[in-house]
């Protein structure tokens, strides 16, 4: 992160002349005409993904792959860098299929502790541990069924919980903590990571079975560094949704657009919008 902060430090330095020069405008910017770019606007209006910005013929091939696996009731993993758009993803496929109308429960499961992370999937019973809730506890899994659940950086589970969510999977039901009772569940499961998942399977870190449970289907998101004819699209995204934030309307040098579609974005879509914001 550090090193990302300080790339972003000297590309804001760079860009600086560009910015101070610019102009307010009453209209802002969206940059070349419509035209110049090879994308599909009624997909996107098709399929409620107007935040899914891209002109490069990979995401609309991405996002046409994403639309197909909507519609069949399966396990998704998506893979991709940091900052890519993994939950973007996630919110098309959830929108464009048959659970729209349920519950939609987002994980994080790098930011949970493992000595929590059973009680917060699966919930527990009054008196479970110290400190429990009196009435015990509903878990994501319980909240999310019929809908979809989100298992945002799924690479980060530990190992005795991949067990667990293996047998809630295979089983279509799991315990509470202090429980005695199953609890059904019937849910889709959209998986994201940014690690090497058969790398870690090869070293014991993931399990095989569990992995083969999740990606039935994989979605690949490339790094943005791989479509840099996206960059000045999301620019002018970018500047138009601050803009309406702040109460500014402001353009941008075409040569500071090109100076930032040569850069590598090592964080990728999250990086570029933290420094069009600054």
């Amino acid at each position: 992160l550090e090193e990302y902060d300080n790339f972003d430090i000297d590309i804001v330095r760079k860009i600086a002349e560009y910015l101070e020069d610019a102009e307010f405008i009453e209209e802002p910017y969206t940059g070349p005409d419509e035209e110049d770019y090879s994308f599909d606007q009624a997909l996107i209006e098709k399929t409620q993904a107007e935040d899914f910005v891209f002109r490069s013929k990979a995401m609309q091939s991405v996002l046409e792959n994403i639309i197909k696996i909507a519609r069949y009731d399966c396990n998704v993993i998506v893979f991709g860098d940091t900052g890519v758009g993994k939950e973007k993803a996630a919110n098309i496929i959830q929108k464009n299929s048959d659970r729209k109308m349920q519950p939609f429960v987002k994980i994080n499961c790098g930011a949970i502790s493992p000595n929590l992370i059973e009680s917060e999937f699966f919930g527990y019973e009054k008196g479970a541990f110290t400190g429990a809730s009196a009435g015990g506890k509903k878990g994501y899994f319980e909240l999310a069924n019929n809908g979809v659940i989100f298992l945002d950086e799924i690479g980060e589970l530990p190992l005795e919980m991949q067990a667990k969510l293996l047998r809630a999977i295979q089983d279509g039901e799991f315990y509470r903590v202090g429980g005695t009772s199953p609890v059904k569940t019937n849910v889709r499961i959209i998986s994201a990571t940014n690690r090497d998942l058969e790398r870690y399977v090869e070293e014991g870190r993931f399990r095989r079975d569990l992995y083969y449970r999740l990606n039935v289907v994989p979605i690949k998101i490339p790094a943005l560094s791989e479509r840099t004819e996206d960059i000045p699209a999301l620019i002018y995204h970018f500047l138009s949704k601050y803009g309406e934030k702040f109460g500014l309307k402001r353009g941008i040098a075409e040569s500071a657009v090109e100076y930032l579609q040569q850069q590598q974005w090592p964080g990728n879509i999250r990086e570029l919008e933290n420094t069009v914001q600054r």
